[in-house]
């Protein structure tokens, strides 16, 4: 096994495509072999892309067979599959390969990694894993890179230095792009847990300010956050943007368990609409799964976008914003998030585990703002954006 892990954007996924490409035509003919990632969107996005490439330069023929997931390249066969859940090494059963690629590999389950390997019986045959570094306990840092010797794996270590085609510039831009764990992880490289607060940046002064004059939101766009609950708190935050920073003007909060109530789709339309102040320009920035509600703010003429629910990739552009202050919450009329900033921590349990997540209690504020910064930030506004009144 060869593993690759190290920075982002250090040139790993490359040089690791077209070490395997290489390897798996001059050592085996009419052979299968496993290209595997995330999802099958980032497998195309991160390594069919530049695959197709390198057979183009190196002209050897290929040949896509979309409706069977299966590049051909000469004789042998490369069979795509996600890995996004644990029922996906189910696709693996049966199969005899003389190798595996896979990207990404520390988002991938246990269970696909360990019958990846086990499918690759062919005499000869090799595994080959890419990723950026997540915990200190995640199961390929402690079973894998802490027993190289003892299970025959070959570890790279890339750092952004080993890119040659990143000037200076572009390595520091990326380095201020990221805050905390998430910059020991995808820019110094190193296999660190999270741990504590989730956002340890925040600054009770510096994260705040105090509406003196409403007419400082003027020619601000708007945006309204939403985590929606039934059983659940329900929250909307109301956030004013200038293209660089996010100012959360406003809250709302309705907790059915304290309240003893629920409310419906139609009740909480309606508080909305009173909310935003019957503004229907605002764009509503509401998870995906909120299939009902979306439908009743659809029918009352509100613009409608899904958030992004990336969690481990919102909490990472959150938690930049915040160091770059670049969310602002308004400190007489956000209590509910004022307050879950302060205990929004880590899952010590699921850090054992190998896991990165935080604690799911008193995190509803915490959910809306990080649908509005993973949604809402492009990686202009990550590096620090335009000065304050430029626009993004």
């Amino acid at each position: 096994m060869m593993l690759a892990d190290g920075a982002i954007r250090s040139g790993k996924t490359v040089a690791m495509i077209l070490s395997f490409l290489r390897w798996s035509q001059a050592t085996f003919s009419d052979q299968d072999f496993i290209l595997a990632g995330v999802t099958a969107g980032a497998l195309t996005r991160n390594v069919l892309a530049p695959l197709f490439q390198m057979l183009e330069a190196l002209e050897l023929p290929w040949e896509h067979r979309r409706s069977a997931g299966v590049v051909a390249v000469g004789t042998n066969r490369y069979h795509l599959f996600g890995a996004d859940n644990d029922s996906a090494q189910d696709k693996l059963q049966g199969m005899t390969a003389a190798g595996a690629f896979a990207d990404e590999a520390a988002l991938f389950p246990r269970s696909f990694i360990d019958q990846m390997i086990g499918r690759c019986s062919v005499p000869g045959s090799r595994i080959f894993l890419n990723c950026n570094p997540a915990g200190a306990f995640h199961y390929l840092k402690t079973d894998f890179i802490d027993r190289a010797e003892q299970i025959g794996l070959y570890r790279l270590h890339f750092t952004m230095a080993d890119n040659l085609t990143l000037a200076p510039e572009i390595r520091e831009s990326y380095a201020l792009a990221f805050q905390g764990v998430f910059y020991r992880q995808y820019i110094l490289g190193e296999w660190v847990s999270a741990e504590g607060a989730v956002y340890p940046m925040w600054d009770a002064e510096k994260n705040t300010y105090e509406e003196k004059d409403p007419q400082m939101y003027e020619g601000m766009r708007r945006y309204c956050a939403i985590d929606y609950g039934t059983v659940n708190p329900c929250v909307f935050l109301d956030v004013r943007d200038d293209g660089r920073v996010f100012r959360i003007a406003r809250e709302y909060y309705w907790d059915s368990a304290a309240s003893r109530r629920q409310k419906t789709d139609a009740e909480y339309a309606d508080d909305l609409a009173e909310f935003l102040g019957g503004d229907r320009n605002t764009v509503i920035i509401v998870d995906p799964s909120a299939a009902s509600f979306k439908a009743e703010l659809r029918n009352r003429g509100f613009r409608i976008t899904d958030a992004d629910n990336d969690v481990r990739g919102g909490i990472a552009t959150t938690a930049t914003l915040i160091g770059n202050r670049q969310v602002l919450a308004e400190r007489n009329r956000c209590p509910a998030l004022l307050r879950e900033i302060q205990t929004y921590v880590w899952d010590d349990r699921a850090r054992l585990r190998g896991e990165e997540r935080p604690l799911k209690e008193r995190d509803h504020a915490m959910d809306a703002l990080r649908y509005l910064c993973q949604t809402k930030t492009g990686r202009f506004r990550r590096m620090g954006g335009l000065p304050a009144g430029g626009r993004a």
